[in-house]
């Protein structure tokens, strides 16, 4: 009945975290694209939509980058929790 729960909070897990990778993403861009469009309609009175452009731009850099360090931070838990059930072993450099 304890494999049951853990293979369960295993998938849990799994989801949460691909949710939160992908929420992060998403209001990147969507940050990007809002901030360029209140800057277009505040600067230029909504005539042009070149820092609407801009700023989605910078979204989907922000995006990428926050994809990658979620991803290495989220698969750099599991390897340190494995290293802990794991007894230590010393070896002597001669």
């Amino acid at each position: 009945m304890g494999t049951i729960k853990k293979e369960l909070a295993s998938q849990f897990r799994g989801f949460s975290v691909a949710s939160a990778i992908a929420m992060s993403v998403a209001f990147s861009i969507f940050a990007g694209v809002i901030t360029g469009h209140y800057l277009d309609l505040w600067l230029f009175d909504g005539q042009s939509h070149w820092l609407t452009i801009i700023c989605l731009f910078f979204g989907i850099a922000g995006a990428v980058k926050n994809f990658i360090i979620l991803t290495k931070r989220f698969s750099k838990e599991p390897e340190k929790k494995k290293g802990k059930d794991q007894p230590e072993i010393h070896i002597s450099g001669r």
